[in-house]
């Protein structure tokens, strides 16, 4: 700025004062000073986020609690089966324990006379049952009853009279839950699975549900169409445990029959 002054007065011969000249200097440099100061930065941009609404957090909110009681019902469902499974398993061990006891004491007891003679009863009493008439139901625990008595004869004539005895007394069961309501609802609530040997060729007399285990709530395994032909191999109170077609599954027995009874 000085020099600025000097050039300028080379030009312009006028005689200033140093004293002058300097307070002059002075008071354009600020001037100078002050314009710089007054120059406002640039300011920086801030992004700031953008707000969650009310309604979007609510409806998160909303998701996460259902999901939450969806995941509490399926652990109660889980836990009710598992309870479930221990209990059928527990049921399963007490009937495995009652047979071997029973097997034990007809081994202990079991002679040829004694083997004839239940035999000969037990055949008497399938005799008396074609007299009457009966369920379907009741019809193939009486086939299955005929069948043991007659695995049991061909026990006797190998001189096995335990292993006879232990037929003649399964058949013994059969037909006590036929002539005895009492007995066949104390099968039931008692859980007592009833195995065949050898199953037994039946037939729908209707449309029915094959389910994944014996009750009326369990899931659906298919549905039969009439007249279709399977294989029980098992009882537990009124229903039948299963095969047709590689699946497995239970019937209520009330809607099954005997497969020589069918009318073409």
């Amino acid at each position: 700025m000085k020099n600025f002054l000097l050039q300028a007065m080379s030009f312009y011969p006028l005689k200033i004062p140093s004293l002058l000249l300097n307070q002059m200097i002075f008071g354009l440099l600020a001037l100078h000073l002050a314009g710089c100061a007054s120059q406002e930065p640039t300011p920086i941009q801030i992004i700031e986020p953008i707000p969650v609404t009310v309604s979007q957090d609510e409806g998160l909110k909303n998701k996460i609690a259902h999901l939450e009681k969806v995941i509490a019902e399926k652990d109660e469902l889980i836990k009710s089966q598992q309870m479930r499974q221990q209990s059928q398993a527990q049921a399963l061990r007490e009937v495995n324990k009652e047979a071997t006891r029973t097997q034990v004491k007809l081994h202990r007891l079991a002679t040829k006379p004694s083997t004839a003679s239940a035999i000969a009863e037990i055949e008497v009493a399938l005799e008396n049952l074609k007299q009457v008439k009966i369920s379907a139901a009741d019809q193939i625990l009486q086939i299955q009853a005929q069948h043991l008595v007659e695995t049991a004869s061909v026990f006797y004539e190998k001189d096995q009279y335990a292993q006879a005895m232990n037929h003649i007394a399964q058949a013994k069961h059969l037909i006590d839950l036929i002539t005895n309501s009492d007995r066949k609802r104390t099968s039931i609530e008692n859980n007592s699975l009833l195995e065949f040997h050898p199953p037994i060729k039946l037939r729908a007399k209707a449309n029915v549900n094959l389910r994944k285990e014996p009750n009326t709530r369990a899931p659906i395994l298919v549905t039969l169409k009439k007249d279709a032909t399977l294989t029980a191999n098992a009882s537990l109170g009124s229903w039948l445990r299963v095969q047709i077609e590689g699946k497995q599954g239970w019937i209520l027995s009330t809607t099954l029959e005997i497969e020589n009874n069918h009318s073409p």
